[in-house]
């Protein structure tokens, strides 16, 4: 049994929540139900002491995600944001996997306003993920996104790590 209960967010540091909340909320269909800044005078810095940048400026939006998993996105203001190189096969670079029921559907949507890797949904060739539909996009930072269908199967991973109810 994991030492954890269950993932409460992901976090994704972008340039401008000006440019990524209404991307991101085309993306999920979704407004955020929450935004915020946090201001180091005015919060007493407790912000910077857990990311550890003295006097952390912030502003922030969150998205609730399938399974009751929540998207925080940040923008930070001091320190300023620098730029990392968003390849996927850098060591370090992260995805955000999503299932979809319909992929080709979500594809046609965000065709024109994602960067797509592949020119059309790919269809797993190998191992658990075997004839499933996936297909890798990027957000206006940058950021990996996978878009998965499982297509007349269950998740390949389930008896593996099946999914379980934290407080139940």
């Amino acid at each position: 049994m994991a030492a954890f209960k269950s993932v409460d967010h992901v976090g994704i540091t972008v340039k401008s929540l000006e440019v990524s909340v209404p991307w991101w909320s085309y993306f999920l269909e979704a407004e955020p139900f929450w935004q915020a800044s946090w201001l180091a005078a005015d919060i007493g810095d407790y912000v910077g002491h857990i990311v550890g940048y003295k006097d952390c400026d912030m502003t922030c939006a969150f998205w609730e995600l399938p399974g009751g998993t929540v998207l925080e996105m940040l923008e930070y203001h001091n320190p300023g944001p620098g730029q990392v190189d968003m390849e996927s096969y850098n060591a370090g670079n992260t995805h955000l996997c999503l299932e979809t029921e319909d992929i080709y559907r979500d594809y046609e949507r965000l065709r024109g306003r994602a960067d797509f890797r592949s020119p059309e949904p790919v269809r797993c060739a190998w191992g658990k993920y075997k004839g499933n539909m996936a297909c890798y996009l990027r957000d206006p930072d940058g950021v990996s996104i996978e878009l998965i269908q499982f297509v007349g199967q269950p998740r390949p991973f389930q008896e593996q790590s099946p999914f379980s109810d934290p407080y139940a």
